[in-house]
């Protein structure tokens, strides 16, 4: 069994495979201050709960964007695994070309997305990844990522709009009665729902036009992107896109 570990600026998330069967996920707070023993003891008492034996645990891999808590991870894999994890990097063999300028810039979730979702719906492609930030990134049909953008997250975007406005208030991410609401919490909700939705077709759109392929495939994945699944029903959805890449990734790098 490996442990896969996407680290993003809001959570961890943990992802235990046996072979290629995800038998197991785990989410807590990314915590900057956080020590090893913290991450280490949260995770065993998980494991104990749902019968995981550590020891059965062989290795492990670490896709990161916040690289203050990597080193209290990786000594937690040391201390309590006895793992030295491989960590997601710009510096891997992956057999992609990175156009990205410099390309140590690359987020290693984007990398891994781009990587997996090569690997299974082919290229050109389009990975959609909805979370903290809307990240949507680019592989064209040379197997070259070419680059893609950066978006605020929707739930952190809205937040923040309310923060800055003294007439709105707060509202949960969830699908309106209808595109065209007639009070205050409806419209925050058709904003969040439908102009978010339809901020991502329209660059999907723009992308498959400058990629000049309109059956370029786009895969939508992150923790925000399930809510839309429905709406934007032309698109693969993958729930657990990254932790598939990060056990692929592992799997290539050991064989």
């Amino acid at each position: 069994m490996i442990i896969c570990i996407d680290v993003g600026n809001t959570t961890i998330l943990f992802g235990v495979y046996d072979n290629d069967q995800l038998i197991d996920t785990y989410r807590m707070e990314t915590k900057i201050l956080k020590t090893s023993d913290e991450y280490g003891s949260s995770l065993l008492a998980h494991f104990q709960i749902n019968d995981i034996n550590k020891k059965q645990i062989t290795g492990a891999i670490v896709s990161s964007v916040v690289p203050s808590v990597d080193h209290a991870l990786e000594k937690m894999l040391v201390d309590y695994f006895k793992i030295k994890p491989i960590f997601v990097n710009t510096n891997l063999d992956l057999g992609l070309n990175i156009l990205i300028e410099p390309k140590n810039s690359l987020g290693a979730d984007l990398l891994v997305g781009s990587f997996i979702a090569t690997q299974k719906y082919g290229c050109p492609n389009i990975v959609v990844d909805m979370g903290t930030a809307t990240t949507i990134i680019v592989v064209d049909e040379n197997k070259q990522i070419i680059g893609g953008m950066i978006y605020p997250g929707v739930r952190e975007a809205f937040a923040s709009l309310v923060k800055a406005t003294s007439l709105l208030e707060s509202t949960k991410l969830e699908v309106p009665n209808k595109p065209i609401e007639n009070n205050t919490k409806g419209c925050l909700q058709s904003g969040m729902y439908y102009g978010t939705a339809s901020l991502i077709e329209g660059v999907v759109n723009r992308y498959k036009k400058e990629l000049n392929n309109p059956n370029t495939k786009v895969i939508m994945t992150g923790g925000v992107s399930k809510v839309y699944q429905s709406l934007l029903n032309e698109y693969v959805y993958d729930e657990n896109l990254l932790l598939e890449g990060m056990k692929e990734i592992y799997k290539k790098l050991t064989k």
